[in-house]
């Protein structure tokens, strides 16, 4: 049996693995993730979930919901309790049915993120540099972004600067442990910013932006979108919305300051919460 499946039959094998189960794994993971393009085009029902930060819980709830599609947005490992399983987990869920369960690169998939908030350190400590450096390849070969039922643009931070077309996500290189592209590098790690018309420098760093009504009006005109759903903020009631509600932003984690970590159940355009406590 492999690693993957006995995974999926006891979840709470997940931070348990050998050092050779790992491998197997994670080798899996990345093929899987190598033959994805970078944009996902998605049909049917879809339950899409925040951050979960190592909140496994969360990850094993969301997946029990009656859905025909699962879609997570990123950050799987860093801050929370259980990063191990959590992203063993979820990468044991995608090579088992990789038609039903897809994971996006969020801003924490990336050896700088993992390196200054936890996860390296646990990987190293356990297995040592080399299956880190296993995970950062898995990382680094997750799709960017999704379209949903031809209507629903779904990433881990937003909009950026200069992206027109979604089409130009397909293109955009895979195997970047730190993502080099401006592009690609603004949809990890844009948020929404009511007081922006288009653009404005982020407070996270350069390269990065805030993204205004205009911003997303003008996006969504030139694809045919209706909606953006995305993660990368920390709300305590699990989601947001902005721009009247264009874009929804949600969090799954529970490891927060008083967090109710919620996903949303997509038909559609139409959404509605789904509490994961």
């Amino acid at each position: 049996m492999s690693v993957a499946r006995k995974v999926v039959g006891n979840p709470e094998l997940a931070d348990r693995l050998s050092a050779g189960e790992l491998v197997e794994l994670l080798e899996e993971a990345r093929s899987v993730f190598r033959s994805e393009p970078q944009l996902l085009e998605l049909e049917g029902s879809a339950l899409v979930v925040g951050d979960t930060h190592g909140d496994f819980e969360s990850s094993r709830r969301a997946l029990s919901e009656e859905a025909k599609l699962t879609l997570f947005l990123g950050d799987y490992v860093d801050r929370g309790l259980e990063q191990l399983k959590n992203v063993n987990f979820l990468l044991a869920e995608k090579v088992e049915r990789p038609e039903r369960v897809y994971l996006l690169r969020g801003n924490h998939e990336s050896p700088l993120m993992n390196y200054g908030y936890g996860f390296y350190w646990e990987v190293v400590g356990r297995y040592g540099p080399r299956a880190y450096r296993m995970y950062a390849e898995v990382f680094s070969s997750m799709p960017y972004a999704a379209v949903l039922n031809g209507e629903v643009f779904a990433v881990h931070g937003g909009v950026a600067e200069g992206l027109r077309s979604v089409e130009t996500v397909r293109g955009l290189p895979k195997g970047d442990l730190e993502p080099s592209n401006p592009i690609a590098l603004q949809l990890l790690w844009n948020d929404p910013d009511e007081s922006v018309e288009y653009f404005a420098p982020s407070p996270r760093g350069p390269g990065i932006n805030l993204y205004g009504r205009r911003a997303v009006e003008e996006f969504f005109a030139a694809n045919g979108l209706k909606l953006m759903v995305r993660a990368h903020e920390y709300f305590p009631e699990g989601f947001h919305e902005y721009f009247g509600g264009m874009v929804l932003s949600l969090f799954s984690c529970r490891y927060y300051p008083a967090t109710r970590p919620k996903a949303a159940l997509l038909e559609g355009a139409s959404w509605r919460l789904v509490a994961l406590t």
